[in-house]
């Protein structure tokens, strides 16, 4: 019986173990989430900025070339934009896919130590009751030997 815990604990340690590897994964995916987060807000105010710049030309005297690079500079941050929007939703859609994993995990430990604690449990007690017909043994022997002696 204590072999049969020792094994299933270690099952219950494996399992642990990848249930925190599911956690340190979410931690990282959720810690690039929020970079993404971040530069998209750095890039929407460049965008801004860029925007701004563009409709403050028309109040000076500029060629069409510099109207152009204008232009050119306001679609790089848009497309720069769209394209880290685009990785912003693979990461959330991998976070939502490691928290399902993650939930799985956590739910799988939980039932290897319900199972473990009710086999310890169950073990525990065999050992108590075996403990207990020693005792009741060597009373019943100490019984019939303070008998034989006091007859």
């Amino acid at each position: 019986m204590k072999n049969k815990v020792q094994r299933f604990e270690k099952i219950l340690k494996t399992r642990i173990k990848g249930r925190e590897e599911q956690q340190l994964l979410l931690s990282s995916e959720k810690k690039e989430e929020d970079r993404l987060v971040d530069l998209l807000r750095d890039l929407e105010t460049k965008k801004k900025d860029a925007l701004l710049s563009f409709g403050h030309q028309g109040k000076e005297p500029t060629t069409v070339q510099e109207m152009w690079f204008c232009r050119k500079a306001i679609e790089r941050v848009d497309s720069t934009i769209c394209d880290q929007g685009d990785v912003l939703c693979s990461v959330r859609t991998a976070i939502e896919e490691t928290e399902a994993r993650l939930v799985e995990k956590h739910r799988d430990v939980q039932i290897m130590e319900k199972y473990v604690s009710g086999l310890v449990d169950e073990w525990r007690n065999s050992v108590l009751k075996k403990e207990q017909v020693e005792m009741d043994d060597i009373a019943g022997i100490r019984h019939c030997a303070l008998q034989r002696g006091q007859g």
